[in-house]
């Protein structure tokens, strides 16, 4: 069943969570504020509610997460590990679909087809894969459909569970400037702040505590940026991770510089991993939808920012992406 509205489905949802025995919640890989912020905050949320919560999420969290006292709690899955067996329900937040939730997808593959999936997202690519799916494109972020979802609940939100969602918010609106912020998330945003979610707290470990390396590989992939007119891109080799010291999460400042740059229409970045994969982060200017783009490209995201990451080589990766965005473009 796919509910697009909360008047639709918070009883269905409702009836579904508190029935099950544990639930185990996850989301994508790479997890970005959204991810972990409704991850996060739907935990605590049915916690309040009684039912029994397990977090488990593909690789590691975000630093910026360290403002929140649950995130220590949340798993990270490692090959080999065992998932809890006796979960009856697995919630997948903020993804377009399981295959997202990489290297759970392929390495439980029988687990997760043994269980009941319950979807609660807003990316447009979501594929409805669950018993239940909640997909509300229009919401800025999936921490805005879960503050609404607890209002349809009549369930309290405490300060720090406000905090979470508020993480999700401010993350995937980059600061509510993107074009899906509306007059409701600004609302959601202004209870939850009313309800003791720390902004402030969020807002500095997302625009102000970057570490130095980051700062080196910022001004490194500048000196690589390429102007093609409608596209701008640059590239963060291992090469140059080893040379700043910077970590994996070395490249989310990247985008967001480029993105600044009003002469393009869209904006992508290369990122040489350790694994010999390349992950690619795009932006684009309102209007312009790159989200189909990482979707075609075996990723996921939003119409103006999104992703994915490709099992080539450095070059053959950007021939490969910067192609299929010409094409998308013309």
């Amino acid at each position: 069943m796919l509910y697009t509205t909360i008047q639709q489905a918070a009883p269905a949802l409702r009836d579904a969570m508190t029935a099950a025995r544990h639930i185990l919640v996850t989301s994508h890989i790479n997890p970005d504020g959204d991810a972990v912020g409704s991850s996060i905050g739907l935990t605590r949320i049915l916690r309040a509610m009684g039912c029994r919560v397990t977090m488990v999420l593909p690789t590691e969290l975000p630093s910026l997460a360290v403002v929140l006292p649950d995130a220590p709690e949340v798993g990270v899955y490692s090959q080999g590990a065992s998932l809890p067996a006796d979960v009856d329900l697995v919630v997948l937040v903020d993804t377009g679909s399981i295959s997202r939730i990489e290297p759970i997808f392929s390495a439980e593959r029988a687990y997760l087809a043994q269980r009941p999936l319950l979807v609660i997202d807003h990316h447009a690519t979501n594929s409805g894969e669950g018993f239940l799916n909640l997909v509300m494109t229009e919401a800025a972020a999936t921490c805005e459909i879960l503050g609404l979802l607890a209002q349809a609940w009549n369930q309290a939100i405490d300060a720090e569970t406000a905090t979470a969602l508020l993480m999700g918010l401010v993350t995937d609106t980059q600061s509510f400037q993107t074009s899906h912020t509306s007059p409701r998330t600004l609302r959601v945003a202004a209870d939850l702040l009313a309800l003791g979610g720390r902004l402030n707290e969020v807002m500095r470990s997302m625009m102000y505590g970057k570490p130095f390396a980051h700062a080196k590989a910022l001004g490194m992939a500048i000196e690589r940026m390429h102007d093609e007119g409608d596209i701008i891109w640059t590239e963060f080799t291992q090469a140059m991770q080893q040379g700043t010291g910077a970590d994996d999460e070395a490249g989310d400042e990247i985008t967001a510089y480029l993105s600044r740059v009003a002469t393009a229409k869209a904006y992508v970045l290369f990122k040489e991993r350790r694994d010999g994969t390349v992950k690619i982060s795009m932006r684009s200017q309102p209007g312009i939808d790159v989200g189909s783009v990482a979707h075609s490209l075996g990723g996921g995201g939003h119409r103006e920012a999104a992703g994915a990451t490709l099992q080539l080589g450095l070059d053959e990766a950007r021939d490969l992406v910067l192609s299929t965005l010409r094409v998308a473009l013309a």
